[in-house]
């Protein structure tokens, strides 16, 4: 039992000794009175009455002593059972508060006041309820509070309430009206905390946000890409009829690598669509993170300070997508401290643990933080940063469309990976994130000096047939033009069903197609997929190459599992779509 349960005790028999000595002097006062009235003189009592009311003064003694035996039992029992009520009422898992009608704490366990950060009971008694509770929920409160009284129904609700520290919680309310005769009515309170609940509906509802814009981005990025496909093929074209000194050479090469950016934006919205599968590789992520901070504080007043763990642990990332996720952060750093200031990057290996980290498997993790110096998020938004399209900055080409962080939450979130954010206003920002990190591998492996380097080939020239099925009547133009500068024979369909009846066509009459290309998706008819289905069953040595907007469709990631020699993303260039179809016709795929 707690100390300030035995002193409850110790004041209760006190009480009970007053008690005792108040009733005696009360019980003198009416014999006395009694006595005095009496006429019968107590001396003329014969022996036998004398030994009649003696023999019955002891038997209402031994039964007062066994009722007081009673009692003094019952007063144990009872002491005992108020203190286990005690421990079930302060140690509960959740927090019991009564209120008067002012809503004025009368009552509170220890849970509660633990819940909010306080050292004990007394520093909520007697306080306002709505003292503990953030202002933007303030009317919530009231009109519960309101409710319960005037219709004594019980009331559930959720609101944030305010810890000592001033951090916030979510919690929810249960409240009962109780009244009792001759006594005020008042207002028995349970409060759950519901944060970590909150949290998880906010990353789901942050997963389903997400997965809208996906399907949005993907549809945009795809027909972007069909468009930048078109411009660049006929740029391309132009520039192969232009003689060597001509003056407009040098503005068509100028688009053509303006062309090229654009694929930097698309491959920023294919981040969203679909899952934005990644296409990973062991990464020394250590100096991909310094290049892309560097580049980013270039010109700027902002200091950067690395602290990196030694032996940093490789990861198996996407090189393209983790660079996006620090230039993002590094970014909003310097947006944040526009007359300048320290960011402190730190990099450390981390082993984390089942239920450590939200949303985070048992495993080994690369632990890296940016923290800023700059103005810090409010409270009430911490929770939106990672939201599509916001920001606190004015909308425009200039200031972004809300996206920066949103793409750092969902690149990490599809590398198994999981950010967060630590901020108050006037103390910077903290974003820490993890990164799944493979430290069963010492060093980066050693990259293969040749990778990426295109490797000459002579282009063939000769009475090759192919064939081409793309919606689009422009690319279906620059195909054809592409491939007969090469000395092809060229036949184009739009749909997957003429291409599968036009295959079949020329596979009886002898005359067979060398080479088919399809486009993955078409806006009506049979797509590129599908197609491809049915030309195995006419011909399962089929030779073809599927194209498409779509740069992280699993047709273009795993083409060889849908039969595919090929996969080209548009927009792609003459150079590269002319290297795959030598490759393929020559046998080497």
């Amino acid at each position: 039992m707690t100390k300030e349960k035995q002193l409850g005790s110790d004041g209760d028999i006190s009480a009970s000794k007053d008690s005792a000595q108040t009733l005696r002097q009360r019980a003198e006062e009416v014999f006395r009175g009694k006595a005095a009235g009496r006429a019968e003189n107590v001396e003329a009592l014969s022996p036998a009455k004398m030994r009649q009311t003696l023999y019955e003064l002891k038997v209402h003694q031994i039964e007062l002593e066994m009722q007081n035996e009673e009692l003094r039992r019952a007063q144990v029992e009872l002491d005992i059972t108020r203190a286990r009520y005690f421990d079930l009422y302060d140690l509960a898992p959740v927090g019991y508060v009564t209120l008067n009608e002012e809503g004025l704490i009368l009552e509170t366990n220890l849970t509660a006041a633990t819940m909010l950060g306080l050292a004990s009971r007394g520093a909520l008694v007697n306080q306002p309820l709505s003292r503990f509770i953030l202002k933007e929920d303030h009317d919530i409160y009231y009109l519960h509070r309101k409710q319960l009284f005037k219709t004594g129904k019980q009331q559930g609700y959720e609101i944030r309430m305010l810890r000592q520290d001033v951090s916030s919680l979510w919690v929810r309310i249960e409240a009962t009206r109780v009244q009792n005769a001759d006594v005020a009515p008042t207002c028995r309170i349970v409060i759950n905390d519901i944060t970590i609940q909150k949290r998880m509906e906010e990353e789901l509802l942050r997963a389903h946000k997400l997965e809208s814009l996906g399907v949005l981005a993907g549809g945009i990025a795809h027909d972007f890409n069909n468009l930048m496909a078109i411009v660049q093929g006929y740029i391309d074209l132009a520039l192969m009829d232009l003689p060597s000194g001509h003056v407009s050479r040098q503005r068509l090469l100028t688009a053509i690598r303006a062309v090229d950016k654009t694929k930097d934006l698309t491959s920023r919205l294919i981040t969203f669509s679909r899952g934005g599968g990644p296409s990973r590789e062991i990464c020394d992520v250590a100096e991909t993170l310094q290049d892309a901070v560097h580049s980013t504080v270039k010109g700027t007043e902002v200091r950067v300070k690395f602290d990196f763990m030694k032996n940093l642990w490789p990861a198996e990332v996407d090189d393209l997508q983790i660079k996006q996720v620090f230039y993002n952060l590094t970014t909003n750093a310097v947006e944040a401290m526009p007359k300048g200031g320290n960011l402190t990057i730190q990099a450390e290996n981390s082993l984390v643990t089942a239920g450590e980290v939200l949303d985070l498997k048992e495993g080994s993790y690369l632990k890296i933080t940016f923290a800023d110096e700059g103005i810090g998020i409010p409270e009430e938004l911490v929770s939106k940063v990672f939201d599509p399209y916001f920001t606190t900055k004015k909308m425009g080409a200039r200031n972004g469309l809300g996206l920066g962080l949103t793409v750092c939450y969902s690149v990490l979130k599809n590398h198994d990976g999981h950010i967060t954010v630590n901020s108050h206003p006037g103390k910077g920002a903290a974003f820490v994130f993890y990164l799944p990190a493979r430290a069963d591998l010492a060093v980066d492996p050693a990259a293969d000096p040749d990778k990426g380097k295109a490797v000459k080939k002579t282009l063939s020239t000769g009475a090759v047939r192919v064939l081409i099925m793309d919606d689009e009547h422009h690319i279906r133009a620059i195909e054809r033009a592409y491939l007969e500068r090469l000395g092809y024979e060229v036949t184009d369909v739009k749909d997957g069903q003429e291409a599968i009846d036009s295959y079949r066509k020329a596979l009886q009459s002898g005359t067979p197609f060398d080479l088919v290309m399809l486009d993955l998706t078409v806006r009506e008819g049979l797509g590129g997929r599908l197609a491809m289905e049915g030309l195995l069953k006419i011909d399962p040595s089929v030779k073809a190459i599927i194209a498409s907007g779509y740069a992280d469709d699993p047709v273009i990631e795993n083409y060889g599992d849908y039969g595919f020699q090929g996969a080209l993303t548009k927009p792609f260039k003459r150079e590269g779509m002319e290297y795959l179809v030598e490759n393929i016709l020559h046998g080497e795929r």
